[in-house]
């Protein structure tokens, strides 16, 4: 440390940390000026960069990051979490902002938010055994229904059991097959290859996702396993472990608003078109903050003698088989294909009643109206988490407002 503090030039250190060059690199730059010098160590480029507040992010910067974070998604993300957000959001290599910083960050920034989850000491690891070398070996669906039943919304997503990285998710009003197959499975395979072994509950949503990856299953990296298994719920602990997340910083924020406001008896709850309409627009709150979870956690740095970046780890074990997009049936193929073969499939993917679903023309004039005259979703969602609930309700009752209006418009 000392032979570095006496080599280094500050201002140029800190040109090269503003650039991006790693404190490894910075080292080896100084080596190779004065190669015989010991002491020129990643560490002690580190150590020293620290005493200066030498960083390629400012603490000012990094505390209008961490601020502006907390505004759009609240208080629940720990140091981790927000270190895999913030790695999300500019595309920053794992080393680039340490642990350390953002916890110091967000001490200066909501202090009493800090201290709140500092002395929260709930046990959320597993200990049950599991087993999963490389990414592509077991791929986990499961679905979150703690905002269904009430307000149409319920989440599904797809995991993989090596990495725990989130390679997708889809929210829609009741569980479908066709749609889960659409939006969630059909694209994990086009982007991320095919499994080994896929692995749900014993619910009927899955059937088709099941009956494709059966129709690939002589094409995956290892054929020794079936490529499907249907397991208890209690068994799929790699997907259930995400719900914990997902309820914490999604799910109960809007639903806490949503009982506010059916409390206030303002809007009748028990109105098919109504609810239809709750839901639409308890999905589009909820989609971006779901979204911007996925990527947290995908860059966020899991605990324990198994932890590691599941975006990192994706990387370097996948064996997931790539197949050309043709090879992969499309949704309107895969629906065709089993039925022919004696299966049934569930089309009513909705929670209430729409009263312009046979009006495209209609439905896209709906959008239209809402986009222009209410905030975004993001925006809702800022006010959401942080206990405000009048921007949804105003969007809810707008949204009721504009479907009532379009519907004279039917028999025309």
């Amino acid at each position: 440390m000392a032979v570095f503090s006496a080599v280094a030039d500050e201002a140029f250190v800190r040109n090269l940390v503003t650039r991006g060059v790693s404190h490894w690199e910075i080292g080896d730059i100084y080596h190779s000026q004065y190669p015989h010098m010991r002491g020129l160590t990643e560490r002690s480029v580190r150590r020293y960069c620290d005493e200066r507040s030498i960083h390629r992010i400012s603490n000012d910067e990094l505390d209008l990051i961490v601020e502006q974070h907390i505004l759009l998604y609240g208080h629940s993300y720990g140091r981790r979490m927000m270190q895999g957000s913030i790695r999300a959001q500019l595309g920053i290599t794992s080393g680039a902002i340490s642990q350390k910083r953002i916890s110091n960050a967000s001490n200066r920034v909501a202090p009493r938010a800090f201290q709140a989850r500092t002395f929260d000491t709930l046990q959320r690891t597993n200990p049950m055994p599991y087993f999963a070398p490389y990414f592509g070996y077991k791929g986990h669906f499961d679905q979150n229904e703690k905002v269904a039943q009430t307000f149409g919304m319920t989440h599904v997503v797809f995991i993989d059991g090596c990495s725990r990285f989130v390679l997708g998710s889809v929210s829609m009003p009741i569980k479908n097959p066709i749609l889960i197959y659409e939006h969630l499975f059909r694209p994990a395979l086009i982007k991320y290859g095919l499994f080994d072994q896929i692995r749900m509950d014993h619910g009927r949503e899955f059937v088709l996702c099941i009956f494709v990856q059966e129709l690939l299953k002589r094409r995956r990296f290892s054929q020794r396993r079936l490529s499907w298994r249907q397991t208890p719920s209690t068994s799929n602990y790699v997907a259930e472990r995400m719900w914990p997340e997902v309820n914490k910083r999604v799910n109960y924020p809007i639903k806490c608003q949503l009982c506010e406001i059916q409390r206030q008896e303002d809007v009748d709850f028990a109105h098919p078109v109504i609810i239809f309409c709750v839901s639409w627009v308890t999905m589009y709150v909820a989609q971006d903050a779901a979204q911007h979870l996925i990527s947290s956690w995908n860059h966020h740095r899991i605990a324990g003698p198994q932890g590691c970046v599941p975006v990192e780890n994706m990387t370097q074990t996948s064996c997931a088989v790539h197949l050309p997009p043709e090879m992969i049936p499309s949704v309107s193929e895969a629906v065709r294909m089993y039925e022919e073969r004696g299966g049934n499939l569930a089309r009513h993917a909705s929670f209430g009643t729409d009263p312009l679903v046979l009006r495209p023309d209609l439905i896209e004039s709906r959008e239209r109206l809402f986009f222009a005259a209410q905030p975004s979703g993001p925006s809702i969602f800022a006010d959401v988490v942080h206990g405000q609930h009048q921007s949804l309700k105003m969007a809810i009752l707008y949204f009721i407002e504009v479907t009532t209006y379009l519907a004279r418009f039917l028999h025309e």
